[in-house]
């Protein structure tokens, strides 16, 4: 099985996510499907640039207010540490552009491992308040990733990997992809949000490939979400740009 994820480096429900499909495989045991993740970029804020902003300050402007942003946060804060993640907004977070971000995903895909490198910008940016656009927080990750921080630095002294991850970001917009995370499975199927665990292994199990799919091929894509409420910004499953 194939799954595609959209996601964004400052989407904490693209981390919940990254763990609640974790969850979900574990939970299908010995039903679950041998499973090939790729990571696609995508951005909430498409007008950061390398500036830091308060993040609350951010999101203050972006959700109505200081108080809904707090709001949001805090929420947000309470379902990640409840499934074990340590996100922790007082940290000091700022925003600012994660294309320098999905480029390191961009090479570490191809020369590392990208997975790893995921892992370590969420949980520097979420737990650790750090600036995803600072070369060094970029290497540090690289490096978790399985990259030479030479290779990491020139890779972000140069354009390499721009031109590629600006043509993702476009086909996620020509895809209709509004939201992350959105997985996608076997290029078929969509699921949009962080849905619990057992949701997800529900709908993993019923879209495991069977021969019959195989010898067909690939269709269109259809939506596959479990059932759900989702706020037009951020709700309890993902976030919109």
């Amino acid at each position: 099985m194939r799954i595609d994820i959209w996601s964004d480096l400052v989407c904490p429900w693209c981390w919940i996510g990254k763990h609640r499909l974790a969850r979900a495989l574990e939970l299908l045991g010995d039903d679950a499907p041998a499973v090939e993740v790729h990571w696609h970029p995508f951005l909430l804020d498409p007008g950061a640039d390398a500036t830091p902003v308060a993040l609350r300050e951010a999101y203050a402007a972006k959700f109505g207010g200081a108080g809904r942003a707090a709001e949001i946060l805090a929420q947000t804060q309470a379902t990640a540490r409840a499934e074990g993640l340590p996100i922790d907004f007082d940290r000091g977070q700022v925003r600012v552009t994660t294309l320098p971000g999905h480029r390191l995903m961009w090479l570490a895909a191809r020369e590392g491992d990208a997975a790893a490198v995921g892992e370590a910008l969420f949980r520097a940016h979420f737990a650790e308040g750090r600036n995803l656009a600072d070369p060094k927080v970029l290497v540090a990750a690289g490096i978790a990733g399985g990259l030479d921080a030479s290779r990491v630095r020139a890779l972000l002294e140069s354009d390499e990997g721009k031109a590629e991850v600006q043509a993702a970001l476009g086909r996620a917009q020509a895809m209709g992809i509004r939201a992350v995370p959105t997985f996608v499975i076997d290029g078929r199927h969509g699921i949009q949000g962080a849905h619990p665990p057992e949701a997800l292994a529900e709908a993993l199990r019923r879209l495991a490939p069977s021969p019959a799919d195989a010898s067909n091929g690939a269709g269109p894509a259809r939506d596959a979400s479990p059932d759900a409420d989702v706020d037009p910004a951020c709700g309890p499953d993902g976030c919109d740009a």
